[in-house]
């Protein structure tokens, strides 16, 4: 009988089993760094004009056309104007903007998360990757250039007079419930997304300075730290933050460095009666126990994707190999292969003139704006091409729309197609 069992069936003895039911997916994102021209959202952003190019920046020394802003492109750093909010509590950041979590930030500061963005792009520096909640269920921290961040402020003197004083922005905190000052210092990494439904998303937020791991944040810590009240990892330190009210800079200096998210998932296909794939390459069961058990202690998960028909004794094989290597198992019961030839991509066209040509209409961006609902209805995948001298900030929004319709969509550079018949 164990035999003549199939996966489907072992699958449904595991749902009636499983904590709470199988878990529910949680599906991770590609995500491919946009041109620096995105960050130029508009809308009621605040941004500059169009033509304040990041590219131009070396041209300006000093930039200080955001509010509360200084860009230093000859320093290489970032300086933002703020105040001080909360001098001893619980944190989940240490800087936000106006009107969002002053009551869980050491410094509120006069610029919005949007405008952060674009003055470090200014530097020329490329978003990393937030973090997210891979399928399986394991959480992987966020990774991108380090930023070092240092704080400014003016302080009382015994004698009555003051002194400018900086220093590393990670001497503000204290760890939670600890009455001693933080020894370690903490790196963050740029993450901030500059596509504009993300952008937006930062601002309601108003996550800047992240020391909780938030998907909208500029700046975050490249290792998990949860934002549950009672596990919070962070208090400001009473000691060393001045009173509120008091006038304090921020300092964003980026570094040679950048940190690489953790791989913290592994995938195993089985198809009936092929050999097993471990993250896309396919060996003999010895040697994907090797492999396995010589994968990073961070790898905590593991989708096992099967055919419905595959035999159980092969899946339980496999199961037992990822469990004994300490993995929590996902299980997932493949779909048929499909017999036909993939969908071709959608072809979407921006002119030089700044038109999109898409579906064999020529249109002005905001047409496109308009009818892409009808337009993308269905498309799995999107071919963006742009002709010489096609503005890249409109490449970049087409993109972005193509994306946020829930379709693949990728940069394809280069002449395009000369139009076809209308």
């Amino acid at each position: 009988m164990r035999r003549a069992m199939t996966v489907a069936f072992l699958l449904l003895l595991l749902s009636a089993t499983w904590p709470g039911g199988m878990p529910t997916p949680q599906f991770a994102w590609a995500w491919e760094a946009p041109t620096r021209e995105h960050a130029q959202a508009k809308d009621g952003l605040g941004m500059p004009p169009s033509e304040a190019r990041p590219a131009a920046a070396a041209e300006v020394p000093v930039i200080k056309t955001l509010p509360g802003i200084v860009v230093d492109t000859k320093a290489r750093e970032v300086r933002l104007e703020g105040e001080v909010c909360l001098q001893r509590g619980s944190l989940e950041l240490l800087a936000c903007s106006p009107g969002t979590r002053e009551h869980e930030s050491i410094v509120v500061l006069k610029a919005r998360p949007s405008h952060v963005v674009f003055a470090l792009a200014l530097l020329g520096l490329a978003p990393g990757q937030p973090c997210y909640t891979t399928e399986g269920g394991s959480f992987s921290p966020p990774g991108g250039t380090v930023v070092d961040v240092a704080a400014r402020f003016t302080v009382a003197k015994p004698d009555g007079k003051s002194e400018a004083v900086e220093m590393p922005a990670w001497k503000l905190l204290k760890p939670a419930g600890s009455a001693l000052a933080l020894e370690r210092p903490i790196q963050w990494v740029y993450v901030g997304r500059p596509s504009e439904a993300a952008l937006r998303a930062a601002d309601r937020e108003g996550t800047v300075v992240c020391l909780s791991n938030f998907t909208e944040a500029v700046l975050d810590v490249p290792f998990e730290s949860t934002s549950v009240n009672a596990e919070l990892l962070y208090e400001a330190n009473p000691d060393v933050v001045p009173p509120p009210k008091t006038p304090i800079e921020l300092i964003l200096r980026p570094t040679p460095e950048r940190i690489l998210p953790r791989k913290v998932e592994c995938e195993v296909v089985l198809r009936k009666g092929q050999p097993p794939m471990l993250d896309g390459k396919e060996m003999d069961m010895a040697a994907l126990k090797t492999a396995v058990n010589a994968m990073s202690a961070d790898v905590r998960t593991a989708v096992l994707r099967a055919d419905a028909d595959e035999t159980v004794g092969r899946f339980l094989q496999v199961y037992d190999i990822l469990s004994d290597a300490l993995m929590k198992v996902h299980p997932v019961v493949l779909s048929p292969k499909a017999t036909g030839p993939a969908p071709e991509p959608l072809t979407v066209t921006v002119t030089a003139d700044g038109k999109v040509r898409a579906g064999g209409e020529t249109l002005t961006m905001d047409a496109f704006r308009l009818k892409a609902a009808a337009i993308l209805k269905g498309v799995e995948n999107v071919a963006v091409g742009a002709e010489k001298s096609a503005p890249e900030k409109t490449v970049a929004e087409v993109l972005g729309i193509a994306r946020e319709h829930g379709a693949s969509a990728v940069i394809t550079r280069g002449e395009a197609p000369a139009p076809g018949p209308k």
